[in-house]
């Protein structure tokens, strides 16, 4: 009877025991958490109930593959889009993406593919305050999208960093009121300028797990004072000279390339995991300090 009631309270037609929108708004996000952010916004057609949960989930997950054309030609559970709620639905501009056929040109379905997802994500990050998450996702899949998207992912990035805050009620003991409480950052083929570690060591003051994959880097340096995990697989470095953080624990570097001229200097008293799966010309230009001794593995 209780669950009926809040569920008729949260805008459940007819007093139905819709026991998942009763539930609170911190369990529904935790479930929210484990879909695409494609996935996400689409809940919002679901109910009154569930029509602005999507603005405030912690955990957010861009991926380019959520719009390759089998997936949209394939028959959905989701629900069509409602225009009714056309202050909030994003998804609106997936619609043209359903006409796709299989028999059309693959650059064709590409470029429809890459046009989808960047119409998603661009008004995703005017209409969603990132500034709020615990947990960022952002893939491109770097062989159906075009030469400029690792730059464009860049740019939405970026932007982001520059002008979205926290709201005050996401505001944490000991961060100031521009600080992120964002703790998860993956990216994948991102083109990452040399400002892109200045913003988030001044951003992101609680950042303790970051994962760069087949990233573009013109980053120079990666100091943090948070940081627990780094893992940097494939990326294209120009000249990365310095690993800096006092609390890193477990370091992976996994392939890529860095400019020739660059000894890379790492810094990390504290670590207890170092993996280096690079090439010998890379691995002899990486210098790695700690006190009292590096442990063994």
């Amino acid at each position: 009877m209780e669950l009926e009631e809040a569920a008729a309270e949260r805008g459940t037609p007819g007093g139905d025991a819709d026991r998942l929108s009763a539930l609170p708004d911190s369990l529904l996000h935790a479930v929210m958490s484990f879909l695409k952010a494609r996935q996400v916004v689409q809940t919002c057609v679901l109910s009154a109930r569930w029509r602005h949960l999507w603005r405030s989930v912690p955990c957010l997950d861009l991926d380019s593959d959520e719009f390759r054309t089998p997936a949209a030609s394939a028959p959905s559970n989701h629900p069509a889009p409602v225009h009714e709620y056309s202050d909030s639905d994003i998804e609106s501009y997936e619609d043209s993406e359903d006409d796709n056929d299989d028999s059309n040109d693959g650059g064709d379905n590409r470029e429809r593919e890459w046009e989808g997802f960047e119409d998603f994500a661009e008004n995703l990050m005017h209409r969603f305050n990132v500034a709020q998450l615990d947990s960022l996702r952002l893939r491109v899949c770097r062989t159906r999208a075009p030469s400029f998207a690792d730059r464009q992912a860049g740019g939405w990035l970026r932007r982001a960093m520059k002008y979205c805050t926290p709201d005050p009620p996401r505001q944490r003991e000991g961060l100031s009121s521009s600080s992120w409480p964002l703790k998860r950052l993956y990216l994948c083929n991102v083109a990452l300028e040399g400002h892109f570690a200045k913003h988030v060591s001044s951003v992101c003051h609680s950042l303790e797990d970051l994962e760069l994959e087949d990233c573009t880097c013109g980053i120079r340096s990666i100091t943090s004072r948070s940081l627990k995990n780094l893992v940097l697989k494939s990326c294209r470095w120009r000249h990365l000279s310095e690993i800096t953080s006092p609390t890193l624990k477990s370091l992976v570097i996994s392939g890529g390339s860095n400019t020739d001229e660059c000894v890379l200097v790492i810094v990390a008293p504290a670590i207890a995991h170092l993996s280096l799966d690079v090439s010998l010309r890379f691995a002899r230009r990486i210098s790695v300090n700690q006190k009292p001794s590096l442990p063994s593995f």
